[in-house]
């Protein structure tokens, strides 16, 4: 993992392990009358809980995703706080590509990660279901195993070995499988958010016109962002970067960098959204296989860090202001 010099910044989502779960069956068994209390699922370190969500009648003012006459039913989610860092996503996986975070563009455990394609981020959601003991979400040619994924590229052996998602002169046939990924929205392992979920995550959960902000928990970006204007030397333009993540305010949900520092993959592809497109996006993309990413970045203008401006590029794209944040449901655990 990248030390960076920086300390470690508690980020980690995983599989929570406490006794709550006891306590609420022992407390059951007290209760003489009644029926028991059920256990509720666990919140995953370093993720908050949100609940289901329902959006229909009237459009949101300056979203493209949230428009007159489309009804939604989002499902109850844990979201992690942070975008993934540098070094939980090297616990399962490899950079791909030419490039690895360095110190020019920041370089660190808890800085968050980038130069990762939109397949690097899912191959790296179902490694870390896997290890969590999770069902992983995403499918190619009918298995989750991504380990055994054609094009994936594998580096060292054993407990030792990482991956990551199809080298970019990977044969066509190896990009069409991955673009065709199938996703199963009643898996419980991690995953990329929807478009739908993350703008709704990005507005702190608030889907009405009553008291909407700019940016993710503020109208003043400078309160929740890293972007071209302060994310230098000293809070300056000067040599811009990305910055260790949760350092700036959290928005409404208690998320963090959801405006800026790094650019945000999304599960679905770009297209435009009509009145009956479905929470997990458009079915296909309206040129080439673009998926949709959000939030803008440290090197951007203030524009692209709302939470209305939507964006896109090719999977295969592995940039430096381009990182994920991962969720997965919370109807079981």
């Amino acid at each position: 993992m990248y030390g960076g010099g920086a300390a470690l910044i508690a980020t980690s989502c995983s599989n929570s392990s406490d006794n709550s779960a006891a306590l609420l069956a022992l407390a059951g068994s007290n209760n003489s009358g009644g029926s028991q209390p059920q256990p509720q699922p666990q919140v995953p370190a370093g993720c908050v809980s949100v609940p289901a969500k329902t959006f229909g009648g009237t459009a949101i003012t300056d979203s493209q995703v949230f428009i007159a006459s489309r009804n939604l039913s989002l499902p109850a989610i844990f979201a992690c706080d942070h975008e993934v860092t540098q070094g939980e996503y090297e616990t399962y996986c490899k950079y791909g590509g030419d490039n690895a975070p360095s110190d020019t563009y920041g370089k660190g455990t808890s800085h968050p990660v980038y130069y990762v394609s939109w397949h690097d981020a899912i191959a790296y959601c179902n490694l870390k279901s896997a290890a969590d003991g999770l069902t992983p979400c995403y499918k190619l040619g009918g298995s989750n195993d991504t380990k055994n994924w054609a094009g994936i590229v594998k580096e060292g052996d054993g407990a030792n070995a990482k991956y990551c998602g199809p080298a970019n002169d990977a044969d066509a046939s190896i990009f069409a499988a991955w673009d065709a990924v199938e996703f199963d929205t009643t898996a419980n392992g991690w995953r990329l958010p929807t478009e739908a979920e993350w703008e709704m995550l990005a507005r702190g959960g608030n889907l009405t016109n009553e008291n909407q902000t700019t940016y993710s928990g503020s109208n003043t970006i400078g309160d929740v962002a890293w972007y071209r204007e302060n994310s230098g030397d000293n809070g300056t333009s000067t040599n811009q970067k990305t910055h260790q993540v949760k350092g700036k305010t959290k928005n409404g949900l208690n998320l963090y960098d959801m405006s800026g520092n790094v650019w945000e993959w999304c599960w679905d592809f770009n297209n435009t959204i009509a009145s009956d497109t479905p929470w997990t996006g458009p079915a296909t993309a309206s040129a080439g296989n673009n998926r949709v990413y959000r939030g803008g970045s440290w090197e951007d203008a203030a524009d692209p860090c709302t939470v209305a401006f939507r964006s896109d590029v090719s999977p295969i794209s592995r940039f430096g202001y381009i990182g994920f944040r991962v969720v997965r449901n919370a109807a079981s655990n």
